[in-house]
């Protein structure tokens, strides 16, 4: 009854909180009260069995244990279903790819974990026995206990027998929302511990004649699946007037900076005005995908190009042998600068850009004692926030005639969403949301008021780093690429595919000409275009093979999909898979268009096939991260 309860109360608050109606739409709360059900049914049944073998010895101790286990339980529900008020994704076996340090960091940073919520949690939990012990006052005759049980129990069977379809059609929000969080957690985490680490391994040797898409890879040894030879054409070329020299690099790698709300066509509206009239002086691309859905692939997807593994590229110890733009570019006279103003140990960032050969690494632990952490919720907070992280990046860029690759990575547009001049961009978004008039016909901005306003401060902290850097000797001879790691989750997804879709910007005062391009591209591209870029016009030296995952970047104007790439949502879920116009993502296939819109389609023989490719996909990745062949050494 708890858990029905919980259910309902669940469905209804996060539903209205995000526009969503559980009385037209009953496929949310069907789906969550089935599954609510399964789950009741199944602790309460698996549970009672050893309640009632400890209580042949103690009987009064395990009514004790039983009660205060399901309790547990319960309290587990509540937390994640707060858990999904505030990411809109469910927690599952992600829980486990993240260290101890990480975890703490992150609940630290929400403000969840404080005086306060450790003594809301053990009243939680005492309220919930004692009602869990009003249970003695419901008596029963031993014939109505045993119809009931028998009852209860089959129920149970059917659940577990018949799959639920629990989305129903729904999509994004909607499926997360008739998800039950604890039933969700559990078969995640089953999962997790229960798959066995020998992996089949079952590929072929790709040959160009089957592949799509601008570059036709020669593949020349099955030991190493991705091994091909370095054959990219230059397609950045046409579009830049020759560099004075060889030209520096400049990442900036916006946390959380999703197309939804950033850029023309945004279906929230666009509230990166800065970004938006840099793109008229660029090269923009409007259908662009980041490869994971987290942050742990962003500089492993954009700089190298890598296999995911299980849990994602930086995630495996030892670290397989590799190369990526950053280490190559190292070698040939290149110095790279890295610039955080969060810990670098996160999501073994540091690990990754030392393994590249990073000259100057700057975290949280290198600012100068001018600048000033953000502020923080609970006495915690993740470091410094993005104007302080590019003024300090800055004041300690090198000043040399070397080439250099600076790669500045944000952090404030991340939960809890707590800025600098927190009224100011506050009053700035509904002075944005009134001026400009945006609206969703589903999604209240109202409610992500600070999510937004976090990227109006994230925007102008751009806006006043291009400023700066433009002022530089070197800054004509400097080519920037932006774009984000991933979509914030916090506002609603409109469909599966949102929360990888990020723009993609590249400018230089050098750059000829601009242009807006429809062509489907991901992080995986980036590298390969640059080097090539280089290789081309200003004699890079690069080795004859190569591992690149991505192609070149597609510079086409009209919407068009020739890749074929598989998505990683987090350091678990890898069920996304995109080939040409479809995607399939876990059970569903749909067909792509522009904007990256996506339509559910009935097509099995074209699921069937896609699926294949997919697995064959996994079964290259799982073999070059277990036996270190991604590059022979």
């Amino acid at each position: 009854m708890l858990l029905i309860l919980l259910s309902i109360v669940e469905v209804f608050w996060i539903g209205n909180t995000h526009g969503l109606d559980p009385i037209s739409n009953k496929s949310i709360l069907m789906g969550n009260l089935l599954q609510s059900f399964q789950w009741g049914l199944y602790t309460v049944g698996i549970f009672f069995i050893i309640q009632m073998l400890i209580g042949l010895l103690l009987p009064k101790v395990s009514y004790f244990i039983y009660k205060l286990i399901l309790s547990l339980l319960i309290l587990g529900q509540i937390s994640l279903i707060f858990y999904f008020s505030e990411t809109l994704v469910p927690l599952g076996a992600d829980f486990f790819t993240y260290s101890f340090e990480d975890l703490i960091e992150t609940v630290q940073a929400a403000g969840a974990l404080n005086i306060y919520s450790v003594f809301a949690s053990i009243f939680a939990l005492v309220l919930i026995f004692l009602s869990l012990s009003a249970g003695r006052f419901i008596k029963f005759n031993f014939k109505t206990t045993i119809v009931f049980s028998v009852f209860t129990y089959a129920f149970l069977l059917v659940l577990l027998i018949i799959p639920i379809d629990k989305s129903g059609g729904l999509s994004g929000l909607e499926s997360n929302l008739a998800e039950n969080k604890s039933l969700f957690f559990y078969q995640e985490s089953y999962d997790y511990f229960s798959k066995s680490q020998n992996i089949y391994f079952d590929f072929y040797l790709e040959n160009s004649s089957s592949q799509r898409g601008l570059v036709q890879k020669e593949y020349i040894d099955p030991s190493y699946p991705f091994l091909h030879i370095n054959n990219y054409p230059d397609v950045l070329g046409p579009y830049f007037s020759e560099f004075d020299t060889i030209p520096d690099l400049v990442f900036i790698i916006v946390e959380g900076l999703g197309k939804a709300y950033s850029g023309p066509g945004a279906y929230l509206g666009s509230w990166t005005p800065f970004l938006d009239s840099l793109a008229d002086h660029s090269l923009y691309w409007k259908n662009n995908l980041s490869t994971t859905g987290r942050t742990f692939g962003v500089l492993s997807g954009i700089f190298g190009g890598l296999p995911f593994g299980r849990n994602g590229f930086m995630e495996k110890t030892p670290v397989p042998y590799h190369s990526t733009m950053l280490s190559l570019l190292k070698k040939d006279g290149y110095q790279i600068n890295y610039y955080i103003g969060a810990d670098k140990e996160f999501d073994n960032a540091a690990t990754f850009m030392n393994y590249q050969g990073v000259d100057n690494l700057v975290d949280i632990d290198k600012f100068d004692p001018e600048f000033s952490k953000s502020p923080s919720v609970s006495g915690f907070s993740w470091g410094y926030a993005d104007k302080e992280n590019f003024r300090n990046g800055l004041k300690k860029l090198p000043n040399t005639d070397q080439a250099q690759v600076n790669i500045f990575q944000t952090m404030s547009s991340h939960s809890p969403f707590v800025i600098p001049e927190q009224d100011f961009y506050n009053k700035k978004f509904e002075k944005f949301l009134n001026e400009k008039g945006y609206s969703h016909p589903t999604i209240k901005l109202e409610n992500y008021k600070a999510e937004l306003a976090s990227v109006l401060y994230v925007d102008d902290a751009i806006k006043e780093f291009f400023k700066a850097y433009l002022k530089r000797e070197k800054a004509t001879n400097t080519i920037f690429i932006i774009t984000g790691d991933h979509r914030l989750p916090e506002i609603p997804m409109s469909t599966k595919i949102d929360r990888f879709h990020v723009p993609l910007i590249i400018y230089s005062p050098k750059l000829e000409r601009d242009k807006y391009m429809d062509a489907v591209n991901t992080h995986f591209e980036i590298a390969p275009s640059l080097l090539a870029f280089l290789q081309h016009n200003y004699d890079l030296k690069l080795p004859e093979t190569v591992a690149w995952r991505g192609a070149v970047l597609d510079t086409a104007a009209q919407f068009e999909s020739k890749i074929t790439h598989a998505l990683m949502r987090n350091k678990y879920q890898f069920g996304d898979y995109l080939d040409g116009n479809y995607f399939i993502s876990d059970k569903d296939l749909y067909v792509l268009s522009d904007n990256m819109n996506i339509d559910l389609v009935d097509k099995p023989e074209v699921f069937s096939r896609l699926q294949n490719s997919f697995e064959e996909y996994k079964a290259k990745d799982n073999f070059a991260m277990e036996n270190n062949a991604i590059l022979p050494q």
